[in-house]
């Protein structure tokens, strides 16, 4: 299901920041490994010398690997709060995703943001000719039909929560070495990534689904004079962007 948004107010600033897992932590989880100085040699020796594992790894394969447990949450809430109780079950899929042209400033603009109510949703990158993607995310507002800019709303999308808080949206860098995991009801940009024209960055998505399309996916499109710019500057960290709402 799709919402259309007319919107008007004041320019969102935002500033694209790396991904990492303290500043990703409320909208999900990030998985990487966290320990890549780490050799699975090195930490399986029985000797004193052998290196102390993190907390939450063990020494696996015979000493041939290290197994960090609990890297991700994954979660199905679809048998306990979708309206509609159609069973769910898992869906692993591949998205073969394109680089996005940025602007002459360095930016990109977004106008949809899109969330699943129900089911976590694990982005893990394959090796590809692209190797960073940007991740786009906002807080849910309250259940009131505002979406933070002075707009208001009334939807069946509001059933499953209130709109993406644009005022607070975040956006964040993120190599092919990570892979991400959108918490279930999450607003986000459909998955942008960085590179050359002609590059692409596959990914493995895993998630729930019931087959329902206002409970599998709810979209939001922004419109206002043109297109609305939601802009993120990825040339330095202290560069800030715009947004035209």
């Amino acid at each position: 299901m799709t919402l259309r948004i007319a919107l008007a107010g004041s320019p969102v600033h935002v500033a694209a920041e790396p991904l990492t897992s303290e500043a990703f932590a409320s909208f999900g989880s990030v998985v990487q490994n966290p320990r890549p100085d780490l050799h699975p040699s090195t930490a399986s020796s029985s000797s004193s010398s052998a290196a102390p594992l993190p907390r939450g790894a063990v020494s696996a394969n015979q000493g041939h690997a290290i197994q960090y447990r609990h890297a991700s949450q994954v979660r199905d809430l679809y048998a306990e709060r979708a309206p509609s109780r159609t069973a769910s079950g898992p869906v692993v899929s591949v998205f073969v995703c394109a680089a996005r042209p940025l602007s002459s400033q360095g930016t990109f603009t977004v106008c949809v943001l899109e969330r699943h109510p129900f089911t976590t949703q694990m982005f893990s990158p394959l090796v590809s000719s692209a190797d960073t993607y940007l991740v786009i995310v906002a807080p849910t507002l309250a259940t009131s039909g505002a979406d933070g800019t002075g707009a208001s709303h009334s939807s069946a999308v509001l059933s499953s929560g209130g709109l993406p808080d644009l005022r607070h949206l975040r956006a964040f860098v993120a190599s092919g070495k990570q892979a991400v995991t959108y918490g279930a009801g999450t607003w986000h940009a459909p998955m942008v990534v960085l590179g050359r024209e002609g590059t692409t960055l596959d990914f493995v998505v895993t998630q729930f689904a019931n087959g329902v399309p206002d409970e599998d996916c709810q979209v939001v499109e922004y419109e206002g004079d043109g297109c609305v710019d939601i802009r993120v500057s990825l040339k330095a960290p202290t560069t800030t962007t715009t947004s035209k709402l």
